[in-house]
């Protein structure tokens, strides 16, 4: 004897319109491209783009650190980015204007380097360091003068969507530093009809309370993620803590309109036999960050360096994401306005469940899989990212019970499946980053 799911269904107690209604709660949340109400054509937080960019698209040299690339080489180099679906340029440094140039020809965003000049003298690290060191205090007229004309010299032009004041990293602990971050800041808000975002590049050491102190005079939170450069690199997880350590700084900060951002590195040479793991590096840091809360992506740098011929193995994995995030599959959307839903479940079944971070001189415990679930245009996404070094069999559990949503692959289109129990099975390798869109047939 045959019976129907629903018939099944009703002998255990429950009925089909019990399954319709928990369905429509599961999937219906109102959220989609319909309810974003911010500008198509500007970056976020401004507007809806996904901001994807490169440091330094045009810079460097493959023979000489500081060279500038042939003209013709740099427009190359910017093509292919552009190509690539990148929403902004930049930071560009001394390449300011020309990429400003580049930009409006392009129809693209860009992310304008503000570097202020008193008294006839650029002002850098090694500046604020003598003025402190010689026990001088900052002029701030004078700064507040030269940063009003750099912006209102350029704040016309519609593809500058953020401004990056220069020097960076600057030192909270230092009086003269902090001032002079507060004064940029500012005078850029008083000068900018738009009041575009401002940010400065912060370190990878700095810690959520470091960060927090300088995030009054910031828009965006732009901390260096570099897990090769910074000794992290059997520890992926760090992009996890990288990434918290900044959300945190914003909730310490009570400044919950800061954007926190990830930067992954792209400057550092592997050893041969670790050529094979740059694209599992790339789609592992970029990825574990937005699913813990980061909302753009920065990548340092495009620039060419001597000693480092992996630069095209990294900016084909970079672009790669790129497209997954601004492309036809458009997820940044659902990473930038997706509503952060919170019952479903990832178990471990087979492996380590948790990773060992040494950090600072302590061990920090994290889940080996850190899971993302947002519901977007009714239907569910779901992200896992694998930090560890092993392959792991984990469980994805809290769907509706006997509705039959369908699961299907979001990076190997090759999955689908119903799941009628309410949960189902992924494999995943190390570092590996599994994707799922989770719908009901009509």
């Amino acid at each position: 004897m045959k019976f129907s799911l629903y018939a099944m269904l009703a002998v255990m107690g429950l009925t089909a319109q019990a399954i319709d209604t928990d369905v429509d709660k599961f999937f219906n949340h109102n959220v989609g491209a319909q309810s974003v109400k911010l500008a198509r054509d500007e970056v976020y937080p401004r507007g809806r783009l996904f901001p994807f960019s490169f440091y330094s698209v045009g810079g460097g040299s493959e023979t000489k650190r500081g060279d500038l690339l042939p003209e013709e080489q740099r427009l190359a180099d910017q093509r292919q980015i552009i190509e690539g679906g990148v929403t902004l340029i930049g930071p560009q440094y001394e390449l300011n204007d020309d990429s400003l140039e580049t930009a409006r020809k392009n129809g693209i965003k860009m992310i304008y380097t503000i570097r202020p000049v008193i008294d006839g003298v650029a002002i850098d690290r090694n500046w604020l360091h003598r003025l402190t060191k010689e026990k001088k205090k900052l002029d701030t007229a004078k700064l507040k003068e030269s940063v009003a004309s750099i912006v209102k010299a350029v704040a016309d032009h519609p593809e500058i969507a953020w401004w990056d004041i220069t020097p960076e990293e600057l030192r909270y602990w230092i009086p003269n530093e902090a001032e002079y971050l507060k004064t940029v800041y500012e005078a850029i808000k008083e000068s900018d009809p738009q009041k575009r975002p401002a940010f400065m590049y912060e370190p990878g050491h700095r810690t959520a309370g470091a960060l927090a102190k300088l995030l009054p005079w910031q828009d965006l939170s732009a901390k260096g993620t570099y897990l090769n450069y910074s000794g992290k690199k059997d520890q992926r997880a760090w992009a996890r803590l990288s990434t918290e350590q900044e959300v945190e700084a914003i909730k310490k900060a009570n400044r919950p309109e800061v954007v926190p951002l990830t930067l992954p590195e792209m400057f550092q040479q592997p050893k041969d036999d670790e050529l094979k793991s740059v694209r599992d590096w790339v789609r592992h840091d970029v990825y574990c960050a937005l699913v813990n809360g980061a909302k753009g992506v920065l990548v340092f740098s495009a620039s060419r360096r001597p000693n480092f011929a992996a630069r095209d193995r990294y900016l084909q994995a970079y672009l790669e994401v790129c497209g997954e995030l601004t492309g036809a599959k458009q997820l940044g959307q659902v990473f930038l306005f997706g509503k952060p839903m919170h019952d479903l479940e990832c178990t471990v079944v087979e492996g380590d469940a948790e990773v060992v971070l040494k950090e600072r001189g302590q061990e920090v415990t994290y889940p080996a899989v850190s899971m993302a679930n947002y519901s977007w245009e009714n239907r569910r996404y779901v992200f896992l990212v694998n930090s560890s070094t092993q392959n792991l069999k984990v469980v994805v559990s809290g769907l509706v019970y006997g509705s039959g949503v369908t699961v299907k692959g979001i990076f190997d289109q090759k999955i689908e499946f119903t799941a009628p129990e309410g949960d189902f099975e992924v494999d995943l390798k190390p570092l590996e980053v599994a994707g799922f869109e989770i719908y009901l047939k009509k």
